[in-house]
């Protein structure tokens, strides 16, 4: 299928979302999709999104948006990138590779997870300068440490370490579901399986998905997770991962504008505002809704990365206008993977950069650094009018 075709078919998220619900078994798509509780964390996040309204200036003349930005000292072809997203395999082999890739291509991170079903030096390989590791904090120091020391070896610059996991969420579609590690098929489950034949044969060929990255440490055969996740990472520990990587540092999953301050005089390079995708506490506020406190904290010139609600490129915008200095997005290429294999990849990146480049022309917006003015009001802002500031 053609680009064309592919955008006439698929031009946003929710179509890709339909369309992967339609292809996955049931049980794979509610752990994609769903969050924890009751979902009204999950919830908030895309209505914050929904509801943040923004001001055109109708009389800038900027036919033509840029929407490259610096970030960590490299320049960036498009100011969003792929969050890291766990188990990836189990909605179809190879995904975090097809996105690698794209990635590559399209000149925007992909984060590498702990928990990908394809190993941290693949993804560098097929990723290169692209790409970034997510890093899980392990009861294992040793694990941990090694873990750290191949991404160097590998080539990553850029350490992202999630501190938003202190205990796992209560996901309950997963617990209704039945879904463990390693995965089981019961009955209900078994049956959802042969209603969708062609992502079981795709697993029938390559196996059920497992964490490459922690195969090096298993200790026996049976071994599913040779560590476990020791979520707590108090500000003593996070000096130590400080110490250990030589390169940048990120912390995912700050929400107050205190803790996006004490990181900073560590000596972090920058936050990730995440609530892990309405995955964890049920209770969390919106990553939009907390934003402008941390901007205010940190200052202009801290960076700022958001995720946990963006579905669309009108949504990356939002967020810059809002004070972001860059975004990452995992459901929505996920939905693409799930609904057109590796073309999904590259359509995502393409549909969401169609999308900002619309969102940013309607606004009268020339580039990403104008657009991270817009928060701050007219007075900010380069008079675009007559050419003007260009």
């Amino acid at each position: 299928m053609s680009d064309k075709a592919l955008m006439r078919r698929f031009p946003s998220s929710s179509y890709l979302e339909q369309r992967a619900a339609a292809r996955l078994p049931n049980f794979v798509f509610d752990y994609l999709q769903g969050g924890s509780g009751r979902q009204c964390s999950l919830g908030r996040n895309i209505t914050a999104f929904e509801q943040l309204t923004l001001t055109p200036r109708y009389f800038n003349d900027c036919e033509a948006v840029s929407l490259g930005t610096r970030l960590f000292g490299r320049h960036y072809q498009l100011p969003f990138g792929i969050a890291p997203i766990g188990l990836d395999g189990l909605i179809r082999p190879g995904t975090v590779e097809y996105l690698a890739q794209a990635a590559r291509r399209a000149g925007c991170p992909v984060t590498a997870s702990t928990f990908a079903t394809s190993s941290l030096e693949e993804v560098a390989r097929l990723a290169g300068e692209m790409a970034w590791f997510q890093l899980y904090p392990f009861d294992d120091g040793e694990i941990e440490q090694d873990m750290m020391a191949r991404a160097g070896a590998a080539g990553y610059r850029v350490l992202m370490v999630t501190v938003d996991v202190p205990v796992g969420g209560r996901r309950e579609l997963d617990m209704r579901n039945g879904l463990s590690l390693p995965p089981r098929l019961g009955g209900r489950t078994l049956l959802d399986v042969l209603r969708h034949p062609g992502w079981a044969l795709r697993h029938a060929r390559r196996g059920m998905p497992g964490f490459k990255n922690l195969q090096p440490y298993r200790r026996h055969s049976n071994d599913f997770l040779p560590a476990r996740i020791s979520g707590r990472v108090p500000w003593a520990r996070l000096a130590q991962y400080r110490k250990r990587w030589p390169g940048r540092l990120l912390v995912k999953g700050v929400l107050r504008g205190e803790d996006a301050v004490r990181c900073r005089e560590l000596g972090i390079d920058g936050l990730v505002i995440s609530n892990h995708g309405g995955r964890q506490l049920d209770a969390c506020p919106s990553t939009l809704a907390v934003l402008p406190e941390i901007r205010r904290a940190v200052g202009d010139d801290f960076p700022l990365i958001i995720d946990s609600g963006l579905r669309s490129g009108l949504d990356v915008a939002r967020a810059i206008a809002q004070g972001a200095d860059f975004a990452l997005l995992g459901r929505t290429f996920i939905y693409g993977v799930a609904a057109l294999g590796q073309a999904g990849a590259g359509h995502v990146i393409e549909m969401l950069r169609d999308e900002l480049e619309n969102a940013m022309q309607m606004l009268g917006c020339p580039d990403i650094a104008a657009l991270k003015c817009w928060h701050k009001g007219d007075a900010a802002l380069p008079d675009y009018r007559h050419g003007e500031g260009e």
